[in-house]
């Protein structure tokens, strides 16, 4: 059986690349990632590397459209480990960021 469904907001499939900070500025360590899904409480990123449930780190997700790119910055924590990656809780969102992952949501959101 299946546990409930516990998210408090809607997430939509999001298939991107995104960069994964974290570590002190004098030892940062920097990789790539892709995404799986996002909503306004977080992103999931599929990697083999899963960082300790806690960590806090920096998220530069890229979207990329047939004329144009996109770049949304976040601050988060590890929030939890799945086989495949591992899910970010955002801890800050910059306000454009903010509003662009809310139209991404009301854009792709399947009723």
């Amino acid at each position: 059986m299946d546990a409930p469904e516990r998210r408090r907001s809607q997430r939509i499939l999001f298939t991107s690349t995104a960069i994964l900070r974290y570590g002190s500025k004098e030892l940062s360590l920097e990789v790539k990632v892709d995404t799986r899904d996002i909503s306004l409480q977080g992103v999931f990123l599929e990697t083999g590397n899963l960082l300790p449930v806690t960590t806090p780190c920096d998220i530069e997700i890229h979207l990329i459209g047939t004329t144009s790119t996109m770049d949304f910055h976040a601050q988060g924590v590890v929030q939890r480990h799945e086989s495949n990656g591992m899910a970010i809780a955002f801890t800050h969102l910059d306000p454009d960021s903010y509003l662009h992952i809310l139209n991404l949501v009301k854009l792709h959101a399947v009723e």
